[in-house]
């Protein structure tokens, strides 16, 4: 068998956990995202979350349902 053949399977597995690496990363940055949307969400005062056409309720159970 030459060196070509023994390397491949080990090559497919790290195509995999790179691809594994990136799913990770990419559901990590968006649970900040949210995290980060929702203490903005929190903070706002009646007239942004107005302009926004977001209740004070609707906020109150956005920012709770993270936690």
């Amino acid at each position: 068998m030459t060196s070509i053949g023994m390397t491949l399977p080990f090559a497919r597995f790290g195509a995999g956990m790179g691809r594994a690496a990136r799913v990770l990363l990419a559901r990590w940055r968006h649970a900040r995202r949210v995290a980060e949307t929702r203490r903005y969400l929190e903070d706002m005062d009646s007239h942004m979350l107005q302009d926004l056409g977001v209740s004070r309720a609707q906020a109150f159970f956005e920012v709770n349902r993270g936690s």
